[in-house]
Formats: C-alpha cells, structure tokens, sequence
C-alpha cells in the first residue's frame, strides 16, 4: 500500500502571482484511510497558502 501527493510551489514575482500544481498516486492497493490523508493534506496545504497569500506573507522555498 502507498500513496504519493507531489507539489510543485513557483512564485512570479513580476506578477506577483503564485502558482500550485499537484498530483497524487497510489498503489492498487491501497487503502481508504490512506487516500483521505492525502485528500487532507492537499486541501490544507492549499488552503494554507491561500489564507497567507491574501495576507501577504509569502514563503520562498529553496
């Protein structure tokens, strides 16, 4: 059983925009505990980011 949540977080600063793309994968085994964990975690990471991004905090990954 595995599951994969992969996000790709670029900022534009000339457009002062900030882009998210993600994908998920999972075995064919897997279990429904382990895809809502991964549903979960992708909305709050989302949502996190909105709420800072209407705020203005903006975090610089490296």
């Amino acid at each position: 059983m595995a599951a994969r949540l992969e996000i790709i977080i670029s900022f534009d600063e000339d457009l002062n925009k900030c882009h998210v793309e993600y994908t998920t994968g999972e075995s064919l085994d897997i279990v429904n505990e382990e895809k809502e964990v991964i549903i979960q975690l992708r909305n709050k990471l989302l949502c996190s980011m909105e709420n800072e991004l209407a705020r203005g905090i903006r975090h610089y990954l490296h």
